[in-house]
């Protein structure tokens, strides 16, 4: 035999690295194949989004911001929904939220389906990047991402579309930080700004705060490296910084926001009955264990709507690592971090049905401006997505024996849970959830076994977990048609003057207890009816796509304009409940009150003779106390065609032979122009929603806006032709506009600066 050459090194580490190339892309190609699957009927079959908010806020709120986008305008004001409301200042449209140029493709339809399937894809790939940067095996990733795909919180949050489009980008922020800490980078600390700029003008104050409370803990707490008090200071100083430049790119959404918050009736907070309103029940909470049957829940009689997530369950798989890791006690900080989070989402997402959050309540101010307890369960889903990848990973840490106790505990402890829930809920399948347990259980005594049964493990879990939530979950993400939205109602031909300028109204009117308002879903035997009638009856906010009007609508942030006239209306006589619509510009009544309108003498459209024009001139004025000129405004003795209620009082000729008419009005994005003739002194009402931020000119001169009949606008005019123009500027928007482009100037000054230091430095050394 020759003498033996030395086999290259790259011999043996190159099938190593080929070894691991591989297990990644096949994780990557399992989640590019379970994305597809999952969102086929949307990518091919011509399915759209529409469930529950999508017909309130999602769907009417993006199609207004394209329509604004395609006419190259910010829409500051929405005229369409109560008598017209700030849409830009009501923060959770997120008008300044990057990802809405995709809105910029012609075709809507296409642009909204685009928009979501994005989001789905930054939250799915940006935890498997994640969990890969951790240094967490392609497998253990996979498991994470399939999580936080699949997870009934996310599948259910998907609906609620700005906390959504919040949610997704944490992540990204968490990854981007992360790197930033451990190798000081300005492009990472580039990232971390742009991701949570993202996230912040994505629409979700609650999200947001979570979010922040989350990346201080982490950075202080989990990043590796020696807890000191100075390195927690360095951190928080780093962390601070990015709080700072995030929230001053974002004051040109935040600082219009604070504005109108004070014109908010929960400008000093919420009480705690409206606060803990769907908190998470105990029935909700057993949802973790043992979900419903989600499957044709929406043909189904039995399903409600009366919460704010439709399912939590993550998951056997999730919950079984985070048991088995208590039970275990691994060592790892980021472990305890994300366990401890995960029940404090728990404790906090139960509300009032927690003894100790009316504690919280009262000792925290700024639990005041919450809602909806249940969207604490933030911190409990994103908590089971890490844990996941987390556990696959680091199972075996201990020994054999005290893995086989922990392991058999964990499994006792989901059966005792799994049977509780069962019993507590007779009409839950138990059987799949035993099933699961039984297989899960299985695989825990592979994990023991010899030195590969951790990867076979590691493998099936994955597996399981992927089967196991698609037939838990895939059914929470209702879808429709495309046609759904671009097939207008059969009333649309009913309202052929609804261009002409005037409202319309929808709901239940003749009852002569207090009425819920029009922007409930209709009463209907499940909740497909209930979807379908929403669209066909014409209800706001869903019905601006067609074109109308409404003198009510949805908002998100109750304005207190909108909440007096609600308020109102509800407790007032059917008689004058109908005086109160007309006088608000509504000339049609849809009349669906849930009962057989043929016997009560009603048609599917009733037109209300005494209809207010959009806007006419009075010669007469007069002055009182607000808001009680409204009982004036609304008697029957008073007649508003000549004369107009105000505020303060305005000194006017008055003429027995005064004159005056509206030859024309034309409405534009965030603009209306009227041309006006009179004879003498009088007032222009205008009834759209009278709010800080208009201006008017007439005759190209600034004049002063009235309000008129408490919740319109009115303008002083003298005899003559005129023209006026009104135009909307958000309160707080050239402030918010200065701040971030001031913020926006020192950061290039920085990077700028920073660069050239690095120049020269490298020159130097050289």
């Amino acid at each position: 035999m020759g003498p033996q050459v030395p086999t290259p090194y790259f011999l043996f580490a190159m099938p190593a690295w080929i070894c691991r190339l591989n297990k990644s892309l096949v994780a990557v190609l399992v989640l590019v194949f379970l994305f597809f699957a999952l969102f086929f009927p949307i990518l091919f079959e011509g399915k759209t989004f529409f469930f529950r908010d999508m017909l309130h806020f999602g769907y009417p709120f993006k199609h207004f911001i394209w329509k604004s986008l395609q006419e190259g305008a910010l829409p500051f004001w929405n005229s369409q929904i109560s008598g017209g409301v700030p849409f830009f200042s009501l923060y959770h449209p997120g008008v300044f939220y990057p990802p809405n140029l995709i809105f910029l493709i012609n075709n809507f339809g296409d642009a909204f389906n685009y928009f979501y399937l994005f989001h789905h894809f930054v939250l799915t790939f940006s935890v498997y990047g994640l969990s890969r940067f951790w240094g967490l095996s392609p497998e253990a990733s996979l498991g994470s991402a399939v999580t936080a795909l699949l997870g009934g919180y996310f599948l259910s949050l998907a609906s609620i579309y700005n906390h959504f489009q919040t949610a997704v980008w944490f992540p990204l922020i968490l990854l981007s930080f992360n790197r930033l800490l451990l190798k000081k980078r300005i492009a990472d600390f580039l990232c971390t700004v742009l991701f949570y700029t993202f996230s912040i003008l994505g629409g979700s104050s609650e999200t947001c705060i979570f979010i922040t409370g989350i990346l201080w803990g982490f950075a202080v707490f989990v990043v590796p490296g020696e807890v000191t008090r100075n390195s927690s200071l360095v951190r928080t100083g780093v962390f601070a910084g990015v709080l700072f430049v995030s929230l001053g790119l974002s004051a040109i959404q935040l600082i219009p926001t604070s504005a109108l918050v004070e014109e908010s009736v929960r400008s000093a907070g919420v009480s705690f009955e409206h606060n803990s309103a769907m908190s998470l029940s105990p029935s909700a909470l057993s949802t973790i264990i043992l979900p419903e049957n989600y499957f044709n829940f929406m043909t189904s009689d039995k399903f409600s709507k009366q919460y704010f997530l439709q399912s939590c369950f993550m998951g056997l798989v999730p919950l079984g690592i985070l048991f088995f890791g208590l039970l275990s006690g691994i060592k790892s900080r980021a472990f305890w971090f994300w366990a401890g989070l995960f029940f404090m989402g728990i404790f906090f997402a139960a509300g009032r049905f927690n003894p100790l959050y009316s504690w919280f309540y009262d000792g925290v101010p700024a639990l005041r401006f919450f809602r909806y307890p249940e969207k604490f369960f933030f911190l409990s889903a994103f908590a089971l997505v890490f844990l996941t990848g987390l556990g696959l990973d680091f199972f075996r840490v201990g020994s054999v024996e005290k893995n086989k106790r922990s392991s058999l505990l964990t499994a006792f402890a989901l059966l005792a849970l799994l049977l509780w829930v069962a019993v507590m809920e007779p009409e839950r399948e138990w059987l799949t959830g035993l099933v699961t347990l039984i297989i899960f259980a299985m695989l825990l005594a592979i994990s023991l076994t010899a030195t590969r049964g951790m990867a076979v493990f590691r493998v099936l879990a994955v597996i399981l977990l992927i089967l196991e939530l698609w037939a838990r979950n895939v059914s929470l993400m209702p879808m429709v048609d495309r046609s759904f939205y671009e097939k207008k109602p059969e009333l649309i031909a009913q309202l052929e003057d609804s261009q002409k300028l005037y409202r319309v109204y929808g709901g239940r009117l003749l009852d002569e207890e207090n009425i819920p308002t029009a922007t409930q879903f209709p009463k209907r035997k499940n909740l497909m009816a209930s979807h379908l009638a929403l669209k066909n009856l014409l209800r706001p906010n869903l019905g601006m796509i067609y074109g109308l009007s409404y003198t009510d609508g949805l908002t998100g942030l109750e304005l207190n304009n909108g909440w007096l006239w609600t308020e109102l209306f509800i407790k007032s006589p059917p008689e004058k409940r109908i005086r109160i619509l007309e006088r608000s510009n509504v000339k049609y009544w849809l009349t669906d009150e849930g009962r057989d309108l043929a016997s009560m003498g009603l048609k599917p459209v009733e037109v209300f003779e005494d209809t207010l024009p959009r806007a006419f001139i009075v010669g007469q004025s007069q002055s009182g106390r607000e808001p009680h000129l409204l009982n004036t405004y609304y008697s029957d003795s008073f007649d508003p065609l000549q004369k107009v209620l105000l505020g303060e009082e305005v000194q006017t000729q008055t003429r027995s032979d005064f004159f005056g008419k509206v030859n024309k009005i034309i409405y534009s994005l965030n603009k209306v122009e009227l041309t006006t003739e009179q004879n003498g002194e009088g007032f222009l009402v205008l009834l759209d929603t009278y709010f800080p931020g208009w201006k008017v000119e007439v005759d190209g001169k600034p004049h002063q806006i009235h309000r008129a009949n408490y919740f319109f606008r009115g303008v002083k005019l003298d005899a003559g032709r005129h023209l006026i123009k009104f135009s909307y500027i958000p309160e707080g928007f050239e402030a918010g506009l200065k701040v971030s482009v001031f913020t926006l100037i020192i950061l290039l000054t920085g990077l700028i600066f920073l660069h050239f230091k690095n120049v020269k430095r490298i020159g130097i050394n050289e």
